[in-house]
């Protein structure tokens, strides 16, 4: 039995209301049949991916339609239902997108994660979010990548181990390249090989042209994990046999990296982040008493760096979103469970704590969408 309440617009002009209230499913669909395809498609394309996912069971047909890789796309396209989304020890939680941040902010745990941590010491590290799909670190050298909407998950297999490569990451990264229509994951090891994973061939492949190390040598553990942007993942070095920081952008569809500019001088280098479309970075020196977040206003062109917000006191966070259009959402980056909320206009900035987590968390935005991890299998 079927509850289906479903609005379009826009269609030749036209709204249309279809409303059954408790139909068998040959009814639901012998409504539905009578429509022109199109416009089931239109329909369907707006709804969450929760109704989808039950919708999948009205037949077989359906079931196709909602499967099939254009209807994802076309999905992904409208999708609205976005979430701030925290890893935490042992499970993953998510925030409203219409929470007002007047006061403390309460994570609601995922009511499905295939990852049991058994509240272990090594936190779940999300290491990108990209069209609704989580690239997931819930032990050392073990990766997955999640759908919290859908609820599916695949584990990535190991990398390969040729003589001389170490298994100390430097940094790594997930994110997609719609020219070929593939998501990546990238691992940073030792130069100048860096290991790419493809969810669209399932497969490893080394990758030479790595001539980077750590901003400074004080650094411990991998770096902040890559910024997904324009099919490239983003993040910040020094140039290996140099001192300067540059940003290294790694092109997903070529697999290859380029060297970008970075707005001003920096001794521990920058966290990057996304916001509105444009790169940007915060420099991560701890000795600074204030902390500019500089925007690339033109991306790639090292003349369009913008400062526009100032952060004191100096604590180094991770830039995240734009919250209501207005005010910059970041993630502290020490042993806190608290997000920040900056006014770029005059710098200002309140501190929330997240209730629910008990433990340093990563944190990150993402989207509802149909997106399979298991990718190679649909494409």
């Amino acid at each position: 039995m079927y509850n289906l309440l479903i609005y379009a617009s826009g269609i030749c002009g036209k709204k249309i209301y279809i409303y059954t209230r408790m139909h068998t499913r040959a009814t639901l669909q012998l409504k539905m049949s009578n429509l022109p395809r199109e416009l089931i498609v239109d329909i369907l394309s707006r709804l969450p991916v929760k109704s989808l996912c039950r919708f999948k069971c009205v037949s077989k047909p359906w079931r196709t339609l909602i499967s099939h890789p254009d209807f994802v796309k076309t999905h992904l396209h409208r999708a609205q239902f976005k979430r701030l989304i925290l890893a935490s020890n042992d499970s993953l939680y998510s925030i409203d997108h219409e929470t007002s941040f007047e006061n403390d902010v309460v994570a609601v745990a995922l009511d499905y994660f295939p990852l049991d941590q058994n509240h272990q010491s090594y936190p779940i590290e999300m290491i990108g979010s990209c069209n609704g799909l989580l690239c997931l670190k819930p032990q050392p050298n073990t990766f997955f990548v999640f759908n919290p909407a859908t609820h599916e998950s695949a584990r990535i297999p190991d990398a390969p181990t040729p003589y001389g490569f170490d298994h100390a990451i430097l940094a790594h990264g997930f994110g997609y390249a719609p020219s070929i229509d593939d998501y990546k994951l990238v691992k940073a090891v030792n130069a100048p090989l860096v290991a790419v994973f493809s969810l669209k061939t399932s497969a490893w492949k080394l990758v030479e042209g790595f001539h980077y190390k750590k901003p400074t040598e004080l650094w411990e553990g991998p770096l902040p994990c890559g910024t997904h942007l324009n099919g490239a993942l983003h993040w910040v070095f020094k140039l290996c046999g140099g001192n300067e920081c540059v940003i290294a952008a790694f092109d997903l569809e070529t697999d290859t990296f380029r060297d970008m500019p970075v707005p001003a001088i920096s001794v521990s280098g920058f966290s990057t982040g996304f916001l509105k479309g444009c790169l940007c970075l915060m420099d991560r020196d701890f000795g600074l008493r204030r902390r500019d977040i500089w925007v690339m206003k033109e991306y790639g062109v090292g003349k369009s760096w913008t400062k526009i917000l100032v952060v004191d006191p100096c604590y180094v966070v991770k830039p995240l979103c734009l919250w209501k259009n207005s005010k910059i959402l970041m993630a502290i980056d020490r042993n806190e469970n608290e997000l920040v909320l900056c006014n770029p206009k005059d710098g200002t900035c309140k501190n929330f704590e997240v209730v629910g987590i008990s433990f340093r968390f990563y944190a990150d935005t993402y989207v509802e969408s149909l997106v399979s991890p298991k990718f190679s299998a649909i494409v």
